[in-house]
């Protein structure tokens, strides 16, 4: 598919700076400066001196995005999958480690995490795949996932499943863009619904026992997963009608019967799993029931955003942050910091900020006039969206602990780089591709 044609964008004067698409610029600046503001007050502020060192590297990276011609992403995207996979490979095979996990390269005066640069490849890659090969049946949806599947388990093997899972909301969110239908997006992902569906309720039938790692684990069939497969059933013939043909009967059949195959060796596959995997993605059901281990990051993080109250107790004066009580205080739980010190309105004017990101992203792949760079604003939607609601989904225990940074406030050189890259990639799409009447 031929590229249509771009504006040429370059900053001859001050004034060429007004029109940058300052609904996605405005927002990102202010929640730069919270970044900051609040890496001064967690962790003791141990950790605002590099985030700030980190920010002239990354506005350089961000210009780039800005200045570069989106055809030039296009034409490069074979380029820059397999650089990509090269670092995930140097990773696995002489990464540093930390905490138990293998996730970056050291170069000397910092390290770098590919994990992260690879959600950008993934997003580069998926939408030239996309544009040249619209999805039209299920084929090309399982050509599509061959892009994500190395680089998915080369960060699984790590491991790091919150990143990991950041490339599967990804891929559902370009391939819907890229013409896959929701009946399309939902067979592809009940596999894993049965899994979970299989993993809750009480159990209807209990097929015995078996003896894996030392441990009994239960073969059982649960109300949720009997509903789901019903309710799958049910979806399915609506859509396909399987009347009209044998072949549609036993397409469905196999679907159905894989699916009651998956779900029934959840309890093996799950055993699978490192043991804090485990607990990080069950633990925020019942906190209370390992107050001193697995459950203590969620019930801290709770206490410091109820104790913020409506108004907070203020910047740098947080009671539990500054007591160092929740962990992990300036990464993962972060929000929690702007929770205790900047109250209700400080956390809801946070999220207003990351939601007209986010609106203005979804408008700009709607008005984009290339397909390419429309796909690659969705890939962008998708990766902050993702990270956006999982992490402040376990900051208030709704959501599993699985490791994913907030954009733009978490500590994280690379994460960083790759955000405001993401930003001001979207700063160059909005201007080159929309519309001059709709910019």
């Amino acid at each position: 598919m031929r590229l249509v044609e771009e504006r040429d964008f370059s900053i001859r004067r001050w004034s060429d700076l007004l029109d940058l698409d300052w609904y996605i610029l405005g927002p990102v600046l202010i929640l730069l400066i919270f970044n900051l503001l609040v890496l001064k007050s967690a962790a003791n502020g141990d950790f605002l001196l590099r985030q700030a060192t980190f920010l002239i590297p990354a506005f350089f990276l961000g210009a780039l995005g800005l200045l570069i011609r989106i055809r030039f992403w296009q034409s490069s995207v074979t380029w820059v999958y397999f650089f990509n996979v090269i670092l995930l490979l140097i990773v696995l095979v002489k990464g540093a480690t930390s905490m138990g996990a293998q996730r970056w390269i050291d170069i000397g005066i910092i390290k770098i995490q590919p994990s992260e640069i690879a959600k950008i490849a993934i997003i580069f890659t998926l939408a030239a795949w996309f544009t040249k090969h619209p999805i039209k049946n299920y084929f090309d949806i399982v050509l599509s996932t061959l892009i994500i599947a190395l680089p998915f388990l080369l960060i699984f093997k790590q491991p790091d499943l919150g990143t990991s899972l950041a490339y599967i909301a990804i891929f559902l969110g370009m391939a819907f863009w890229g013409g896959a239908t929701v009946t399309h997006l939902l067979v592809l992902v009940s596999p894993l619904i049965s899994l979970i569906c299989n993993a809750t309720g009480p159990p209807v039938f209990n097929f015995g026992s078996i003896f894996i790692k030392n441990r009994i684990i239960e073969l059982i069939i649960t109300q949720p997963f009997l509903l789901f497969l019903v309710l799958l059933l049910i979806w399915l013939i609506i859509n396909y009608k399987p009347w009209e043909s044998p072949w549609i009967v036993l397409a469905l059949s196999l679907l159905i019967s894989f699916n009651f195959a998956i779900g029934f060796i959840r309890p093996i596959l799950w055993n699978l799993l490192h043991t804090y995997q485990q607990q990080r993605l069950t633990i925020f059901l019942n906190p209370e029931s390992d107050p001193q281990g697995a459950g203590y990051h969620i019930i801290q993080s709770i206490l410091a955003i109820g104790n913020g109250g409506f108004w907070g107790y203020g910047w740098l004066h947080g009671r539990l942050t500054k007591g160092n009580y929740v962990p992990a205080q300036h990464t993962d739980f972060i929000f929690s910091t702007v929770g205790e010190e900047f109250g209700f309105i400080g956390s809801v004017f946070i999220i207003i900020l990351f939601a007209i990101v986010l609106c203005r992203t979804l408008y700009i792949a709607r008005s984009s006039n290339n397909r390419f760079a429309s796909l690659i604003a969705v890939g962008i939607f998708s990766f902050f969206s993702f990270h956006i609601f999982i992490n402040i989904g376990m900051t208030i225990g709704i959501m599993p602990i699985t490791g994913v940074p907030l954009p733009l406030l978490s500590y994280g050189g690379t994460a960083l780089l790759v955000d405001l890259f993401s930003m001001f990639l979207l700063l160059s799409i909005s201007w080159r591709t929309l519309p001059k009447n709709m910019f």
